[in-house]
């Protein structure tokens, strides 16, 4: 990834990254996050034509689900296809324990993307849009639930706004209301992965034949029909080739 110079102001809030070359050989997209991609697509050129009469409308989309099961993922894919850079908020550092210095944050964000079209993602966005009204609601944080739905409202019609979130129950309404799109991303099943276990070995270098690809992943995430997050498949897989790597090196 090619990472895209920002404002001095931002480097803290976010991270621009240029997706033109996306490493598709390692990654496993699936037929019904594909279908959801290009639906978020046809809204973005939709949105294209709207703008040219004058008439506003936001391509934007919540990705919800387990942890791990590569909603990031899909969103940085999105952004390769819509050819866009796919620009990232840190939450960290946007949540401000100063009065007033979360909505500042949002406002720098969103001023950002009003001058540079990108596929902005909000990562966990259940942290700045939950509920309001809750027993357990902070007036702050619902001040930031409106400055975010404002935000969001100002945008011209040349940025796709990305939510993902494991918390969808906690999303405010109002906030959900504002996204045309909610597609749940699911963990692997077992076929899933397989096909991206092999996909990861065969792009590394370090490829396995269909039995011996079948027999790792039995092994290594069980036979039966438990699912597992992307993130767990990959991270194992890389624990594979560094061990093979290691006795390359040992050799």
């Amino acid at each position: 990834t090619n990472f895209i110079e920002l404002p001095h102001d931002l480097k803290d809030l976010l991270v621009a990254e240029d997706v033109s070359s996306y490493p598709l050989g390692k990654f496993l997209v699936r037929h019904n996050d594909e279908v959801i991609a290009d639906k978020i697509l046809a809204t973005y050129r939709a949105s294209s034509r709207l703008m040219e009469l004058g008439i506003p409308y936001l391509p934007a989309a919540i990705l919800y689900g387990e942890s791990g099961t590569g909603k990031t993922e899909l969103a940085r894919y999105i952004a390769h296809k819509a050819n866009l850079p796919f620009v990232y908020v840190r939450f960290s550092n946007l949540v401000n324990s100063r009065l007033g210095g979360t909505q500042s944050n949002i406002n720098k964000v969103f001023s950002y993307a009003k001058l540079s079209p990108c596929l902005l993602c909000f990562d966990e966005i259940d942290a700045i849009g939950m509920k309001r009204g809750d027993t357990n609601d902070v007036s702050e944080m619902s001040r930031v639930t409106i400055t975010l739905m404002q935000e969001m409202d100002s945008l011209p019609n040349n940025v796709i706004i990305v939510g993902t979130t494991n918390r969808y129950d906690r999303l405010d309404p109002a906030l959900v209301r504002r996204f045309p799109i909610s597609h749940p991303v699911m963990p692997l099943a077992r076929r899933e992965i397989v096909l991206l276990s092999n996909k990861f070995f065969q792009y590394s270098g370090y490829g396995m034949n269909n039995d011996d690809i079948y027999s790792w992943c039995d092994e290594t995430f069980g036979s039966g029909d438990r699912t597992v997050p992307v993130s767990e498949v990959v991270a194992k897989c890389t624990d594979n080739i560094v061990g093979q790597i290691m006795k390359e090196e040992i050799a």
